[in-house]
Formats: C-alpha cells, structure tokens, sequence
C-alpha cells in the first residue's frame, strides 16, 4: 500500500517538472543528478558528496540514489546549499552561517562503519552544531530492521558517561509491523554518533583524522550539539496518515530518551520543509524555485 502511494506523489512530481527519464525501468529517476540540483552544486559541495558514504551521486546496480525524483539528499542540499555569513538561518535562537552535507561520525567502536548525517550546521560563534536528518517519502514505505548484538555489548561502545544510557536506546528499538522502522533506528545510531563526538576523545580523533586539514574539522570542537528530524509532508491525501504515523513514532522516540540523551535535541526535534522555507531568508534567489519544485506539493 505504501509504496503505491509513493510512486503516486512519485508520479505528481515528475509530471510538474522537466526531468529526462533515466530509463522505463526506473522512470523516477533522472538521467543525470544535476537535474535535481537547482542551479550548480559548487566544487566544494561536490566534493562532499563524493567522500560521503551515502554513494550519492554514483550509479550501481541501480541508478544513483540523488538522481531520484524524491532524493532526500537533493532535496536538503537544495534548500541549505546557500547557508552563509550573507545568509543565515535561526533554529530554535541560534544563528548558523556555515553547512556541510553527508557529515561521517564514528557509531560502534568495533565497526568502521560511519553514520551519515544528511546536513551539518555550524552557528556563527563556531560553539554549536545541528545535525540534521532529511526526509522525503521514505516513511511511506515500512520496513522491518533490526539491531546487531554488537549494540548491546559495551565494549562495543567508546568510553563516555553515556554509553549505557546509548545500549538503553539501542535496546528499547521495536521493530513494528507496517511502521517505517527503519527511521527510527536511524535516529538512534544518530544519536549514539552525536555523543561520540561529544564525549568521546578517542572518537573526535577518528574525527579528525577522517577530516584532517579540512573545514569540516570544526565539528569537533563545538561545545553543542543537537540534531532534528525534517520531513516533506506531501499534499496527497493518501499520505497523510503514514506521515502522522511517523511523527507520532518519532515523538514516541524522544520522549521516551534517558536525560542524558535529552541534551542532544532541542526545543525542535522534527521540523517539516515548509516550516524551513519560512525562514529562510527571501534574499536566497533560489526560494522561488524551491517554492514551485517542493513547497507547491507540500502540505
């Protein structure tokens, strides 16, 4: 049922653009990546996305995941690529002016394994860093996953105060029939990932070896950090449903938190991308076109 609903919105959204098809097969998809990005992705930001462990922009055995119609991943860049001194934007009273995309952070000590974090914002005095996790319409589709027992061992984990209150979450994982399971255990290796890089010593080297003589080494020297959820909520009436399931989920989710835990979201936890391009700044050229491609199908 989901994923019917999916290739609906799927369908509504290519209709309402120019994308050259991929193939019959996979016709959701762009022949190219760049057509999903508006304007030109700068060298910088290529490269990111090149070094991510997302594999992006590269075709496999199927197409590149940034050239689908519903690309999560281009549908943030697109809406934060031009976070900067000019053009700020204020979560919950903090001001951030740098970004960087598909941000690797140490999960298990025993794994080489990275998260991935979608966005990275740095606030203008360099102390805080949002993490941020971005969704399409992957939550129309449920999934069922689960946790290895690696994360239920603790010398699994890096040494900090937290490492048992990080096993708690791990271990308090449900997988749920027909929910979208999978968001929810993204969420905790998130956060297991976040405390690394706030507790950890051992984890911020790995950090900045990973990172060395690069910008994105200021991450590790923050004194916050938070991290949010931001989900496109499409306008078809079918997925309204699946989307409250999902943010009644993940509502579940941070209440449910040990204190500890707490410290790492903020008074927003799950923003949508409407509530996003209200505050941007309408100095961003782009904002029309953000306006026709996304907020024109968004709820």
């Amino acid at each position: 049922m989901a994923s019917k609903i999916r290739e609906k919105i799927r369908k509504e959204l290519r209709e309402n653009r120019e994308v050259t098809k991929y193939s019959d097969k996979y016709e959701y998809y762009a022949r190219d990546w760049k057509e999903n990005v508006i304007g030109e992705m700068s060298p910088e930001h290529y490269q990111m996305f090149k070094e991510g462990a997302g594999d992006e922009l590269e075709d496999k055995i199927t197409p590149a995941k940034a050239k689908a119609i519903d690309s999560s991943s281009m549908l943030s860049y697109n809406f934060f690529r031009n976070i900067d001194e000019q053009n700020t934007i204020t979560i919950d009273r903090i001001v951030y002016s740098k970004v960087f995309f598909e941000v690797k952070l140490s999960t298990l000590r025993t794994s080489n394994a990275p998260a991935n974090l979608d966005v990275a914002l740095i606030s203008k005095d360099s102390k805080s860093v949002l993490f941020i996790e971005s969704k399409f319409l992957e939550y129309l589709e449920s999934e069922s996953v689960s946790f290895s027992e690696s994360y239920f061992n603790e010398e699994s984990y890096y040494e900090s105060k937290e490492k048992n209150d990080l096993i708690t979450i791990a271990k308090s994982f449900k997988n749920i029939k027909g929910h979208y399971n999978y968001g929810i255990k993204q969420n905790i290796c998130h956060l297991i990932s976040i405390s690394n890089i706030s507790k950890s010593k051992e984890a911020r080297i790995i950090f900045q070896n990973r990172y060395k003589n690069k910008e994105q080494m200021i991450i590790s020297s923050a004194q916050t950090y938070r991290f949010l959820n931001i989900l496109f909520f499409p306008s078809h009436p079918e997925a309204e449903d699946l989307y409250n399931q999902y943010i009644k989920d993940l509502k579940k989710f941070k209440d449910n938190l040990p204190n500890s835990l707490q410290s790492y979201i903020g008074k927003t936890f799950i923003m949508t991308y409407r509530d996003l391009y209200e505050k941007m700044s309408d100095k961003i050229s782009s904002k029309a076109e953000l306006r026709n491609r996304y907020i024109a199908h968004h709820k």
